[in-house]
Parts: C-alpha cells; sequence; structure tokens
C-alpha cells in the first residue's frame, strides 16, 4: 500500500468515526456542549480508525463496528479532558484551543469526563440493537475489553503522577506505565475491531500484540515530539533515557508492530499505519 493510498484509507475511516461521535453526542445541556466542545472537530481519530481496520482486517462489516469505534475515542477524550485538569497534568491547551476546564470550569470540564464514559459504554452495548447489529456475545466481549482498559488507563495516570517526584526510574517503571496509560485503549481498539468481525481468540491475541508494539511507539513517537516541552518535572522515556535511545527504541516497536500484521489477512493499512505513525517529524 502506498502512502497516498494509506491517507486515503485513513480519511474514509475517521470519517465514518466522526459521523458516529456526531449521532451520539446529542443534547442542549452545558455538559453536552462540554462533550462536543472535547471530542469533535478535533484529534487524529487513531484508536477509532484501529477498530475499523481491524473488523476489516479480519473480513468483518466495518458499518457494524462503527458505534464501538466511535465509543472508543469518547474514552480517549474522557482521558484527555481529565489529564489536562489542575489537579493532573495542569495543561491550558489542547489540541489547538483551550482545555475544557479553560473553556468552561473545571467542576464542568470533570462531568463531561464523566459523562463522555458513561456514554461510550451506552454506546458500545447499544450497538447490538442496531440494524447493521453486532452479536450480544460480542458487544459483552467489546464492554469488557473497553471496560479493562479503562481501569489501565487510570492506573498509568496514577503512577505518571507519582513518578514526577521520582529521582530515578527504570526502563521497566516507564514502560510498564506506557503499557497501562497509552497501549491499554489503543490495544483494546485493536480487539474490538476484531471481535466485531468475529475474529478467534488466537487472532485477538494478534491484534492485542500489534496494539501494545503499535502503542509503545505512538507514545516514544510522542515522548520525541514532547521532551523540549516537557513540565512538572514529567518523566518520559525520552527525558530518562535521551533522545537517541527513543527514537531507537519506537523504531523496533514499529517494526514489531509491522511484523505482527503479517500474520494478518488483510494488513497492508496497518503495516503502513505503524510506520507512517511513527515517521511524524521528531
Amino acid at each position: 500500500m502506498s502512502e497516498q493510498e494509506y491517507r486515503s484509507a485513513f480519511e474514509a475511516y475517521r470519517e465514518i468515526v466522526e459521523v458516529e461521535l456526531k449521532q451520539a453526542l446529542h443534547g442542549d445541556s452545558r455538559v453536552d456542549e462540554a462533550m462536543r466542545y472535547s471530542t469533535l472537530g478535533g484529534g487524529k481519530r487513531v484508536r477509532g480508525v484501529l477498530t475499523l481496520a481491524f473488523c476489516r482486517a479480519f473480513g468483518g462489516d466495518v458499518g457494524k463496528a462503527a458505534p464501538v469505534a466511535a465509543a472508543i475515542e469518547m474514552v480517549q477524550a474522557f482521558s484527555l479532558i481529565h489529564d489536562d485538569l489542575p489537579c493532573m497534568d495542569d495543561d491550558d491547551m489542547r489540541r489547538g484551543k483551550p482545555a475544557c476546564h479553560k473553556r468552561f470550569d473545571e467542576a464542568t470540564a470533570l462531568l463531561a469526563g464523566d459523562a463522555l464514559l458513561a456514554n461510550a459504554f451506552n454506546t458500545a452495548a447499544a450497538a447490538m440493537f442496531l440494524p447493521k447489529s453486532i452479536k450480544p456475545n460480542h458487544a459483552v466481549s467489546v464492554v469488557s475489553a473497553l471496560s479493562g482498559a479503562v481501569m489501565e488507563m487510570i492506573r498509568g495516570q496514577q503512577l505518571d503522577m507519582d513518578y514526577e517526584s521520582s529521582k530515578k526510574l527504570s526502563e521497566d517503571d516507564i514502560l510498564g506505565m506506557y503499557n497501562r496509560k497509552t497501549c491499554a485503549l489503543i490495544s483494546a481498539a485493536c480487539v474490538c475491531g476484531a471481535i466485531c468481525a468475529g475474529a478467534s481468540e488466537k487472532n485477538l491475541h494478534k491484534a492485542r500484540s500489534y496494539g501494545v508494539a503499535l502503542g509503545l511507539a505512538f507514545q516514544m513517537t510522542d515522548d520525541l515530539l514532547d521532551v523540549d516541552s516537557e513540565k512538572h518535572d514529567k518523566k518520559t522515556y525520552a527525558t530518562v533515557f535521551g533522545k537517541a535511545k527513543t527514537k531507537e527504541k519506537a523504531w523496533e516497536y514499529a517494526d514489531s508492530a509491522v511484523k505482527i500484521a503479517g500474520s494478518i489477512p488483510d494488513s497492508a493499512f496497518l503495516k503502513e499505519m505503524a510506520i507512517i505513525l511513527n515517521k511524524r517529524e521528531v
């Protein structure tokens, strides 16, 4: 697959996710407005796209996985709203505009994050009742995978905050944090797409492994992009081990993702995705 073909396919997947999100995020309260503000019109939708791509890779109907992809992006939005709060990472900007708590207020931002999380599970579970529906047992598996990922994300965020005051961290410490805070949702996105396609347990394992490898590469590339602007003594792979080693490890994990994708039937898009995401300018 050429880079142009990849980008065209990515945009097509992304548009499906955007349509689903707009349908899922309705209501006229202040918290609904905050939910839409933080979720719509921004973000790469990497996780939602992965859900659709894995569904297609294992021969599933992408339309059936679309609500699940939207649910995963709502979970991502929830995590970003809460991460930006003053009691967490204390960031004033998100995706080039004021963070939710700056555009509204802290209480509304907290509630918007909570509401997005609740709506995500409602959207995922409701996928079994739509005209293009997934099987009830698949919906249960999706909710289980997604809830497990949320718990790991929360544990990862706690580690992220705890590590700010740590004088020395090992590679295992940082990779363990990344596996929870970043890889958990990326991996769940891959697995949920495969579940929607009715993939076997063996193939679910491949999806999970690809997601972990891609997630580590993705986070390390983010580290390189952010290394000169880190604050609060933020501990990342790049600030602890340096840019050169981080770049080397990022490509090591990206190559691993490509190799895993090679054992998946329709994997051209997934292979290209691992390479393109890791080629972001650093």
